[in-house]
């Protein structure tokens, strides 16, 4: 006896076994119950999250022997016929292969013929974004004046490809990714159907891989079962998807904030010397932050994410001393550096990358020794320690910038991101009771719309009111090139 894959075992069959679309099953059921069927639909959205299910569903509703009802029986001739494939009144037709326009006339031919054994006609034309222009021409006129017996449903994953003529045509569906927790869900209740064992939290890499895809996660978990037999072990997943193991991407976390680097890079080398490449690598630590950002942000676990107890415990211990901003700020910058381990030297990238990340991680440093000068400044209270003098030795690396004036900046990005990411680039003094800005004309409209917000900061941050002093920026430049010209002269003496 042959087998059939799980994928395709447990494709819905009714509107309630679909996973993670109930916007879409709600709106079809009560428009099959209250009458209002469209003579044309056009499903969208990423691969495997059950459009041309929802399709075969929606023509078994319509043509069931007890319907159009708002959920087909499934037992009936007409249901069974659909199931397999065999039912002359619905037509699937893969877009991509029959693109030609006397195919599509052909079709459009066809509709004028009554149903031979169900209540419509329906044509599921998959991947309909491949039809060529001709043959768009030949469907537009049959979308536009359709016999009532005939229902079109177009799936496609890029909608940006269909005409608008077609589109405007259609009552639209958007698919949404199916979310890691019903993933998750489904696949232990395949398991427990199918009697597999398994380990506590395996799922949850098959869900990060799957990305949304529940067809794929199933593809997967049929890969898994039949290399385990009847009981998935953990480390077959990690082996067979080839994914880095949690408890590996938690301590390179830890060093990070721990400030070991020596021991961040060695679990790096390590891990590449197993067998991992780098962007399983990458893509390991991106999905770890991400978890930690979230449950920071949410204070707890969202609804929309899976994570087991014990990961739990361990993600909340790193949270302890670190703000959610920290995280968001790494996990921005290991977005922006994407590209660079796809260069010739990825391995160089990432080690990079990983000691970048620790240096945003020393911030928290910054924000100690700026709140305990904001404390001494505003109650007279002693800073920690060496606390001020250690901040100001960093600032003499600077000298053009005054060292509360550089503090104020750093103070800033910490409450205000964006204005503070304004002023990284403008070179600020303080003096008394002024904030000089050395205005660069490209900030000047920013500058302006963010005065009472930047009032408010140098009070905030300086315990009193402060008067902005606007300058050129451009006459510094121009008296900084100055000197160096007059050094010059004198050296060689011109």
């Amino acid at each position: 006896m042959s087998y059939t894959v799980i994928a395709r075992t447990w494709r819905p069959k009714r509107f309630e076994d679909v996973v993670g679309q109930p916007h879409i099953t709600t709106t079809l059921k009560n428009s099959i119950q209250s009458g209002r069927i469209s003579h044309a639909y056009l499903f969208t959205g990423p691969r495997g999250v059950g459009k041309t299910s929802m399709a075969r569903i929606l023509a078994k509703a319509v043509n069931c022997r007890n319907g159009p009802s708002a959920e087909p029986c499934d037992e009936c001739e007409s249901c069974k016929g659909i199931n397999s494939g065999n039912f002359v009144d619905v037509i699937e037709i893969d877009a991509a292969s029959k693109t030609g326009v006397d195919e599509m006339r052909e079709l459009t031919e066809s509709v004028h013929y009554m149903p031979m054994r169900g209540a419509y006609k329906v044509y599921i034309l998959d991947e309909s974004h491949m039809l060529s222009k001709s043959a768009v021409s030949a469907l537009l006129k049959t979308l536009e004046e359709p016999p009532g017996h005939n229902i079109f449903i177009l799936a496609t994953t890029e909608v940006q490809k269909i005409p608008y003529t077609i589109m405007s045509r259609c009552q639209r569906f958007d698919f949404r990714r199916i979310s890691e927790k019903d993933i998750i869900e489904q696949l232990k209740k395949i398991c427990r159907q199918e009697g597999i064992g398994y380990d506590d939290g395996v799922f949850q890499y098959i869900a990060i891989e799957a990305d949304g895809s529940l067809r794929d996660a199933e593809s997967m978990l049929d890969q898994i079962i039949g290399f385990g037999g009847s009981y998935i072990a953990e480390k077959d997943v990690i082996n067979i998807i080839g994914i880095v193991e949690r408890d590996v991407l938690y301590r390179i976390v830890r060093s990070i904030f721990d400030g070991d680097l020596k021991q961040g890079l060695e679990l790096i080398e390590k891990t590449l010397s197993e067998g991992y490449d780098i962007h399983q690598i990458y893509r390991g630590l991106v999905s770890f932050l991400r978890n930690m950002m979230l449950i920071k942000v949410c204070e707890g676990i969202p609804s929309f994410l899976y994570i087991g107890d014990e990961e739990y415990k361990r993600v909340s211990d790193l949270l302890k001393e670190v703000e959610y901003y920290e995280i968001q700020n790494m996990l921005h910058y290991m977005l922006k550096a994407e590209d660079l381990l796809k260069g010739f030297f990825p391995k160089v990238s990432l080690e990079i990358l990983y000691i970048n990340l620790y240096n945003l991680s020393k911030l928290r440093d910054v924000e100690k020794i700026l709140d305990d000068l904001e404390r001494h400044d505003r109650t007279g209270e002693q800073a920690a320690p060496g606390a001020i003098e250690e901040f100001a030795a960093k600032e003499t690396a600077e000298p053009l910038h005054e060292p509360n004036a550089k503090g104020f900046v750093e103070y800033v990005k910490k409450k205000k991101p964006f204005v503070g990411g304004i002023f990284e680039n403008l070179l600020v003094q303080a003096e008394q009771d002024s904030f000089i800005i050395f205005l660069d004309k490209r900030y000047a409209g920013i500058i302006k719309n963010e005065g009472d917000e930047i009032r408010r900061l140098l009070k905030e941050f300086f315990g009193r009111d402060m008067a902005i002093v606007i300058k050129d920026a451009g006459q510094v430049k121009k008296n900084i090139l100055d000197d160096f010209v007059k050094e010059a002269e004198s050296l060689f003496n011109l």
